[in-house]
């Protein structure tokens, strides 16, 4: 059980309190500060947000692609319910490329893709129990960032226990040393007098006011590699369907076409990746994150990024100078913080604490997580003057590995070993077991959001019961499936394996040898590939070891596809539980069998390197990925 500390309440009586006093003061208002600011709120905190937003013109900024998960937050603490499903792009899953360099097409390139497609009319949706619960689970979309927040303000200044400060800006914290309020001095178009805080939430972004205040910059003491990347994106107006090709149709397991443009595509080269993201009102967002070790160009980092898009013909014709609405680059992305929240009153989320990559959508997703869980302690101090020492720890502990987690899934996706469709698929198998890991509990969150729309005082006894045990796992690195690992071994072990995979990779590169292309898409319910497929791979043809799905009726089906599971009289929604509770085993297991299989497969090869140099590509029965550069990820 969690021990709690008594001190007294900082909250002052309601005859007694100064104008300029508020429980907490969230210091930045983009997406993350806003629903930080309705989070906090609708646990009945008087709340005072505090930024320059009226003089500031609006930014395309990026994170245009939002998790599901995301999602899940903002349709019900940020009250964009209605703007995501009526204002925002149709997102159909993620779709990762490599090989497609210098290819007009992407036949013949390694893909990896997930699909997320349950948009009705579709039957799951139409089997839900729970329509909204539903969309907050299931139902992926593009955002734009500056509408959502414009609407999110509108929802801020409705609220009466917000106080927003819409233009002025934070110019200095004095932190209080004792329970008395800290003091923020306000800076701006107005004199405002200082303002008192129980508690400081700093969401100032790449400012980071409280982590460079307090030393709280852990990437200066704890960078133990060279691994830095920049960024630089643009958004570009007129782009329609008519833009992409046939080329951009791809051909599934089933039969069936998909659109890869409907995805959020990442393209991946030695030392780089592009994303590229359809949005709504026929704009698009274009990105490139490269290694600051492997700079692409010489000049400036727009153009590097155009450097970078020429080596995609993919790209030809959709975007260009004469389109672009904003651009905008990181010299350097990657940085961390070594707390989250401290019994101290202050806490930080988003950029202001941690960021690392734009892969996966991982930033706003990961602030959000640890910004619900800083609300549960800012509440519970702040009603009963108790502060939970072991969940502040738990917090800080957990929330530090999984940005380190987030930093190994891509360190060794930027070396050359991303060329290698094996450590290509091993590699993103691997990342996400460990985010399907959390599917259960992020299940029990989303009911619970949905069931309170954030508001804790909705509460019924089962719902804080479930709250509890959710404020326990809900980290990748504090799944259940880990049993009991602590978060650092954990993140320590996934370490290991992806530089493993990453080595084996880079041997294979040096002595010649070019696995297959490999080809695997997945959904949400069909979540496993077939991946005893992969020592039967053919010497310079695509594998394809996509997933087969497990929930789709029998009725729905090609003729001829059904099999006997699929006409059991087992429901739909019971078929789906399923699927969650067991696709993190067995995607595990199937990264197991990968490992396995690829350590086995080199270690044969480097006995036949040392006993015969000519002899390291030859073909076993189950095995004949032979050195052939024309069956690798170059053209």
């Amino acid at each position: 059980m969690p021990t709690s500390v008594k001190v007294r309440p900082h909250r002052a009586p309601p005859a007694s309190r100064s104008e300029t006093y508020s429980d907490v003061v969230v210091v930045g208002a983009g997406i993350v500060g806003l629903t930080n600011a309705l989070q906090l709120a609708k646990r009945g905190l008087d709340v005072t947000l505090v930024d320059n937003v009226a003089s500031r013109k609006d930014s395309y900024k990026v994170g245009e692609s939002f998790l599901v998960f995301t999602s899940a937050f903002l349709r019900t603490v940020g009250e964009l319910d209605r703007f995501i499903s009526e204002e925002s792009f149709i997102k159909l899953g993620v779709w990762f490329t490599v090989g497609a360099e210098h290819r007009a097409e992407f036949s013949g390139t390694t893909e990896w893709a997930v699909n997320a497609d349950p948009h009705p009319p579709h039957y799951l949706f139409d089997h839900a129990p729970d329509k909204k619960w539903f969309r907050c689970m299931f139902l992926d979309m593009q955002i734009a960032r500056p509408d959502a927040e414009a609407a999110m303000r509108d929802a801020v200044r409705r609220h009466p226990n917000i106080r927003f400060l819409d233009d002025v800006f934070v110019e200095s914290i004095a932190l209080s040393e004792t329970d008395a309020p800290h003091r923020l001095t306000l800076a701006g178009t107005r004199d405002e007098p200082p303002l008192e805080a129980g508690w400081i939430m700093d969401c100032s972004g790449r400012n980071r006011l409280l982590a460079r205040q307090l030393d709280h910059r852990a990437e200066r003491r704890e960078r133990d590699d060279e691994f830095q990347t920049s960024a630089a994106w643009g958004q570009f107006s007129h782009v329609d369907d008519a833009k992409f090709g046939e080329q951009w149709s791809a051909l599934l397991a089933s039969g069936q076409r998909t659109p890869r443009d409907l995805y959020t595509v990442h393209l991946w080269g030695v030392g780089y990746w592009i994303w590229v993201i359809r949005l709504s009102q026929n704009r698009i967002s274009v990105g490139v994150t490269f290694d600051l070790r492997r700079t692409p160009a010489e000049g400036t980092l727009r153009e590097q990024f155009w450097a970078l898009i020429g080596r995609h013909p993919v790209l030809d014709g959709i975007i260009g100078e004469e389109t672009l609405l904003e651009f905008q680059a990181y010299r350097q992305v990657q940085h961390w913080t070594d707390r989250f929240v401290s019994a101290k009153r202050y806490a930080m989320a988003g950029d202001a604490g941690s960021i690392i990559d734009a892969y996966y959508s991982q930033g706003i997703a990961l602030a959000l997580v640890s910004s619900w869980h800083i609300a549960n302690v800012m509440e519970r101090q702040v009603k009963t003057g108790e502060a939970d020492h072991d969940y502040i720890d738990r917090i800080n502990e957990a929330t530090r590995q999984d940005w380190a987690m987030m930093r190994n899934m891509v360190r060794e996706k930027y070396t050359p070993a991303i060329e290698d469709s094996r450590f290509f698929l091993l590699s993103h198998i691997l990342d996400m077991a460990i985010f399907w890991c959390m599917g259960r509990t992020r299940a029990k969150l989303t009911h619970w959001l949905v069931r309170t729309e954030g508001y804790s005082d909705r509460q019924t006894p089962e719902l804080e019961r479930l709250r509890r045990n959710v404020e326990r796992r809900l980290f990748y690195s504090r799944s259940p499936y880990w049993l009991g690992l602590s978060p650092e071994r954990v993140q320590r072990l996934q370490r290991y394996l992806q530089r493993k995979i990453a080595e084996r990779a880079r041997w294979r590169q040096e002595h010649g040898i070019v696995p297959p292309p490999l080809k695997s898409v997945l959904s949400v319910t069909a979540p496993l590939p077939r991946i005893w497929r992969l020592p039967f791979a053919r010497n310079g043809k695509v594998l394809d070891i996509s997933a087969r799905d497990l929930v789709q009726p029998a009725a729905q089906r090609a003729d001829g596809t059904a099999t006997w599971f699929d006409h059991l009289p087992i429901p739909i929604n019971t078929k789906l539980d399923w699927v969650i509770r067991l696709r993190p085993l067995g995607l595990l297991a199937s990264f197991a069998f990968g490992y396995v299989y690829d350590a086995l497969d080199t270690t044969r090869r480097k006995i036949a390197t040392r006993s015969s140099p000519k002899a390291a590509g030859t073909s076993s029965p189950l095995t004949s990925d032979l050195p052939n550069r024309a069956g690798g990820s170059h053209a």
